[in-house]
């Protein structure tokens, strides 16, 4: 008789205590789904502040390199953006959705030289940033600005 009342005690028991782990569980979910959201703003930001700044180096890489295949080569290449493509001597990249530019058009010439004054300008929103790229006629140099 004192068997059947112990184990009637521990089935008690065993009901409790797995409705606890239930409840328990969803707390700790519900609390770890929050957490993950608060991150997962931050990282999608991130993430587009690295690929914006990744292109911004990839077009002042490409820029120089243009120039510089233009004065070994000796022929005039072109470095240009239409249709949200960065182009330059068959290479193409895209540009990102986080860049905001114009189209532009830059030769270079024999000796690597551009004949143009043209300002280019990239904004950057979610950074809240505007580059510009003051182009120098003759030496193929620029100066870069950043607001």
């Amino acid at each position: 008789m004192i068997s059947i009342m112990h184990r009637t005690k521990m089935k008690r028991e065993r009901l409790q205590i797995k409705g606890f782990t239930l409840l328990e569980a969803l707390l700790v979910l519900s609390v770890t789904s929050f957490i993950l959201l608060l991150f997962s703003s931050a990282l999608t930001k991130t993430v587009h502040v690295v690929r914006s700044e990744l292109f911004v180096l990839r077009f002042e890489n490409l820029y120089k390199n243009t120039q510089a295949v233009a004065a070994l080569r000796g022929h005039s290449t072109e470095l240009s953006v239409t249709q949200g493509q960065l182009l330059a001597d068959g290479v193409a990249i895209s540009v990102p959705n986080e860049i905001l530019i114009e189209n532009f058009n830059v030769n270079f010439n024999e000796k690597g030289e551009n004949s143009s004054l043209i300002k280019i300008q990239m904004r950057i929103p979610i950074e809240n940033k505007k580059i510009t790229y003051q182009l120098q006629m003759g030496s193929g140099k620029y100066k870069k600005t950043i607001s």
